[in-house]
């Protein structure tokens, strides 16, 4: 019960960002699944749907790959933090 009740308290903490790129990706990732699997979304497609989709599958693939690793010298210097933070959590849960 307590991992479920920190799992929802971790995602009410999850950016609005980060909700977009994912509903970015997931709609464009189920487009495409419709295009493989000969589906269409809305009747016949032209070549302008057809290319919007796949931008933005590469779009919201590209923001969710760039904000998940650490490119950055500032993102770099937060893992860091991070896994110090990690590590003294850890002591202190031994210790107690």
């Amino acid at each position: 019960m307590k991992k479920l009740q920190m799992a929802l308290l971790s995602l009410r903490e999850v950016t609005a960002g980060t909700w977009l790129r994912l509903a970015l990706l997931v709609a464009a990732l189920i487009a495409v699944g419709l295009r493989l699997f000969g589906a269409e979304a809305a009747g016949e497609a032209d070549w302008a749907e057809k290319v919007l989709s796949y931008l933005l599958l590469l779009l919201g693939a590209a923001a969710g790959y760039w904000k998940n690793n650490s490119f950055t010298e500032a993102a770099q210097a937060a893992d860091d933090i991070l896994l110090l933070l990690r590590e003294q959590d850890r002591n202190s849960r031994k210790n107690n």
